[in-house]
């Protein structure tokens, strides 16, 4: 069985939606899902382990979910509001930077290790940014700790923290086309207040 970071599940009717993942083998993928079997598995940033199969009815004659289940159970993740948020953050960076489906076993790699920091960490109050400046290498937009030395150093206050969280998405719409803002960069900056 395939294991993959969703990215996000859309609802595209009354009893179908499509689930984004993002896996070692194929990179960014998408397929269809019926009714709600999954949706408590399939939330942005679970790991899981899935089975697909063709079906005629599907979007875009996309393959179609026919098992899932959890390859990582975070503990901590379903229960905390901050580690939400952040998952909330790093699944809109992801899902707007992992466009194509390209194998990229190290890139998956460490998305899993991140995600478990994510739930393991006792303070993830900076995650948001280490994430930002580590996955800045892995797209291939690295950023220079000669240009940006103060980037590597951990925040001192909230707003601090707040105005290098802005300038890390200044600096990924500036090197990405198309880069969204993530609509959750609010809310991450109110939890975080």
């Amino acid at each position: 069985m395939p294991t993959a970071i969703v990215l996000s599940l859309t609802k595209y009717s009354d009893t179908g939606s499509i689930a984004h993942l993002y896996t070692a083998e194929q990179g960014r993928m998408q397929y269809a899902v019926y009714g709600n079997k999954y949706k408590g598995i399939l939330r942005p940033l679970s790991i899981v382990e899935f089975t697909s199969a063709k079906r005629q009815n599907a979007p875009q004659q996309m393959g179609s979910i026919t098992s899932a289940s959890l390859s990582y159970t975070p503990q901590l993740l379903s229960i905390d509001v901050q580690r939400q948020c952040v998952a909330m953050f790093i699944a809109e960076i992801l899902s707007t930077t992992l466009r194509h489906p390209m194998s990229d076993q190290p890139l998956f790699d460490w998305l899993c290790e991140m995600i478990k920091h994510l739930d393991t960490d006792v303070d993830i109050s900076n995650l948001h940014l280490h994430f930002l400046i580590e996955y800045a290498s892995h797209l291939g937009i690295g950023i220079d700790d000669m240009e940006h030395p103060d980037w590597y150093q951990a925040p001192t206050s909230r707003q601090e923290r707040q105005k290098r969280l802005r300038a890390l998405c200044l600096y990924y719409s500036e090197h990405i086309e198309d880069f969204r803002t993530p609509k959750s960069l609010d809310v991450l900056m109110e939890v975080f207040d």
